[in-house]
């Protein structure tokens, strides 16, 4: 995910006193949707997305859809 798109007017980031470091394991929530549509590692800490606000912030793992989330049973 691009880093303006967490920082636009439908984008959330958590406050700075919650900010999260590069690398942690973050769901993925689309604007208007109750779950999580899929989950990602941020690329920067969430205090840098909103700094830079460009490059891709957030590297998507998993996605609704996609064929891990197709799978019956592991």
């Amino acid at each position: 995910m691009m880093c303006p798109g967490l920082t636009s007017k439908g984008g959330w980031l958590p406050p700075a006193e919650e900010a999260l470091p590069a690398g942690a394991v973050v769901a993925i929530h689309a604007e208007g949707k109750e779950h999580a549509v899929g989950i990602g590692v941020t690329k920067l800490s969430t205090e840098d997305i909103k700094r830079i606000n460009k490059d891709v912030g957030v590297e998507t793992i998993a996605y609704l859809g996609d064929d891990l989330w197709a799978l019956k049973s592991l």
